[in-house]
């Protein structure tokens, strides 16, 4: 086949354009830092790249949640620490009162304390995180007591829960009935409320008798902060694994998407050397004419 000098000519630009393409293409790559800027880039390569950005997405909300749920029964159990040392000073008064030689103006003062601690207590139970009521279910828009009738309200039974994973769920609240009694019952406030006032009434049975009640009550209250720490340890262990799972996830889409800077680097420095050649080596054919033949 007979080369012309316009085929040679038009190879030449084809060859420059191709050059140029690729380094911009190079260039693109190293400002971005990715390897894929569209689809058509690696058809294959951007399914990958977002599937893992999509398994990213989702476990950073799982890893949002798990931390939002330590951080929640964080809260809770520096309450429960609040509420025992409540019950603790309630049952040092109790044992004091209970002494024989107390007169009734003594009682009476003791009962002014025990009333200011029932009210703690209702201040401890109507908790919130972030706007949220801790002890009444699901209904965390509600305050689960009020200072004059805790002793025989109803909290809501139901319980807030956080995903961690797909398949995992992780129960957050605890009711207020739980940790400090039922309604109707020898719950916390009742207990507090009925000891004030056999106080008041230097009842002694009823001092007598409210030790051990709030020796239940704070049992009780064990019960639930042992559950608290339970869960602050799934928690903890899903925040662990989601962190991992993380890293294995941008390890592999690093892999797929992400350009190796000093590969890229040099790739780039030898097209720019293979440019240059290209444009040396076109200059001398192009400025080749039929003169230059007839020397």
């Amino acid at each position: 086949m007979r080369v012309t000098g316009m085929m040679q000519n038009i190879q030449l630009l084809k060859n420059l354009r191709n050059i140029n393409t690729s380094m911009t293409t190079g260039q693109q790559q190293l400002a971005t830092g990715q390897k894929i800027s569209k689809p058509s880039d690696d058809p294959i390569g951007t399914g990958y790249q977002m599937r893992y950005d999509t398994d990213l997405a989702r476990s950073e909300e799982f890893l949002t949640n798990a931390k939002t749920g330590s951080e929640i029964l964080k809260t809770m159990d520096s309450l429960l620490q609040q509420a025992s040392d409540v019950l603790k000073r309630a049952r040092t008064l109790t044992m004091q009162a209970a002494n024989g030689t107390y007169a009734l103006e003594q009682r009476q003062t003791i009962a002014a304390e025990i009333k200011q601690l029932k009210e703690q207590m209702v201040t401890i139970g109507n908790s919130t995180y972030n706007g949220r009521y801790l002890f009444n279910g699901q209904k965390t828009d509600q305050a689960p007591y009020t200072a004059a009738g805790a002793a025989g309200e109803n909290t809501d039974p139901g319980l807030f829960y956080l995903n961690v994973s797909p398949s995992v769920k992780v129960p957050v609240s605890i009711t207020g009935e739980v940790v400090f009694g039922a309604a109707g019952t020898d719950n916390v406030f009742k207990v507090l409320d009925d000891l004030a006032t056999a106080l008041d009434t230097d009842n002694r049975t009823g001092i007598s008798a409210a030790l051990e009640k709030i020796d239940a009550s704070a049992d009780r209250l064990s019960v639930s902060w042992a559950e608290i720490g339970a869960r602050m340890n799934r928690f903890e262990l899903m925040e662990n694994r989601i962190s991992d799972d993380q890293v294995s996830l941008k390890e592999q889409r690093a892999h797929v998407a992400d350009v190796d800077v000093p590969t890229a680097i040099i790739d780039l420095k030898s097209k720019e050397t293979v440019l240059q050649a290209a444009l040396s080596t076109g200059a001398r054919i192009m400025q080749t004419s039929l003169v230059d033949f007839l020397r």
